[in-house]
This record gives C-alpha cells, sequence and structure tokens, in this order.
C-alpha cells in the first residue's frame, strides 16, 4: 500500500483537458522534473489504461534535470466525456527503487474546449474612468480630450512670476543710480531660481 509521500514531485501540468472537436488536444505532454543532486526512476500509472497510451510509461531523470512524457487519448468518444481520470506519477530512488513520492494528474474529456469552463481566478473589478475609452474612434480624440480638460496654471504661480520678473529688472545694491529701490545680487538670484521654477511649473500645464 503506497503511503502519502513526504518530499515533493514536481510534474506540469497538474491536470490535462482532451477536448473531441480538436483532434490536437488528443496528443498532450506532462513534463517530470527532478529537483535533487541524484537521479531518480519514475512510473507512470493510470485508473483506466484502455483509453490512453503514454510513450515510455518508465524511466530515470537525471540529478537537477526534467524529461517530457507524451500521453494520447485513444477513445475520444462521446461515451467518455466527462469523466475524469488520473495518471500516478512515481518518483524512485535509482539504486534501491524505494518510492520517493507521487502526484497525481487528473484528465477530462470535454466535448469542446470553448464550452469548457476554467477554474475560477482570482480577478478584481477594475474601477469606472471619467473618460470611457468606447466613446472616441481613436487615440488622438482621448488625446484631445484630456488636453481640454487639464487645468491651468493657478493665480499663485503667475503671480509669483511676475514679482520674480519684477525684481530681477530692479537694479542691485553694486550699481551706482539714483533710484532708491535696490536689492542686492543674491536676492536676485534668488528670484531667478524661483522664477525658473515657476516658469516649469507654468510650462507642465500647457
Amino acid at each position: 500500500m503506497m503511503t502519502e509521500c513526504k518530499v515533493p514531485v514536481f510534474v506540469s501540468p497538474q491536470s490535462l483537458t482532451f477536448s473531441l472537436e480538436d483532434k490536437q488536444s488528443h496528443r498532450q505532454i506532462i513534463t517530470l522534473f527532478n529537483p535533487y543532486d541524484f537521479p531518480v526512476r519514475f512510473k507512470v500509472f493510470c485508473t483506466c489504461t484502455k483509453k490512453y497510451t503514454v510513450v515510455e510509461p518508465e524511466g530515470s531523470i537525471s540529478a537537477s534535470s526534467r524529461v517530457d512524457i507524451v500521453v494520447r487519448h485513444n477513445a475520444p468518444a462521446p461515451a467518455f466525456c466527462d469523466i475524469r481520470d488520473k495518471f500516478r506519477i512515481q518518483m524512485q530512488y535509482y539504486t534501491t527503487k524505494k518510492v520517493i513520492g507521487y502526484k497525481d494528474v487528473e484528465t477530462i474529456l470535454v466535448r469542446s474546449s470553448e464550452n469548457f469552463e476554467l477554474p475560477a481566478e482570482n480577478f478584481k473589478q477594475l474601477l469606472k474612468s471619467d473618460i470611457s475609452v468606447d466613446n472616441y474612434d481613436n487615440e488622438s480624440e482621448i488625446r484631445q480630450n484630456c488636453n481640454t480638460i487639464t487645468p491651468g496654471p493657478n493665480f499663485t504661480t503667475l503671480f509669483m512670476a511676475g514679482i520674480c520678473i519684477c525684481g530681477l529688472l530692479l537694479p542691485s545694491s553694486e550699481d551706482t543710480d539714483i533710484l532708491k529701490f535696490r536689492i542686492s545680487f543674491n536676492l536676485k538670484l534668488a528670484l531667478a531660481f524661483v522664477l525658473g521654477m515657476t516658469t516649469i511649473t507654468i510650462l507642465q500645464h500647457q
């Protein structure tokens, strides 16, 4: 009697779906992985051997390697649709042939792959956007609409830019001029920096 495996067995895929209408699906591949640093043996068992053919149902896998085994459905008939069978992939030590573990791969024959419902995925609903893409014929109209609703620079930004420009037009303290209003050279550098930042802000809203 086979006991529950404690060592993992890596098999892909976890299930096989054969389609009655799609002849290409009658031949599928199961990949066996050997994650260990020593070679192992494998054997393939099935709950209904008359319905399936497995090319090389037993063999060996080198250390840290993989092998592909071909599975063919021999009885793609309506009478066998919606019946679930199982393959059991058994792993053994290469020398002693002691069972390391096993993995079950479930199979099913469906009438049409289009009508077969896959297991539910953990999808999340997207939030509705303010602009619906379905209402536009091309990407240029979407961009045009986005540009029309983009807000322009606010009054404070424009006011700051105006103050900086006026300050830069005033003479510096080093100038020999009769005007009373003079500002230092360092203050002019600060105003020029602020003007540059406000200019960037204004251009980003264009």
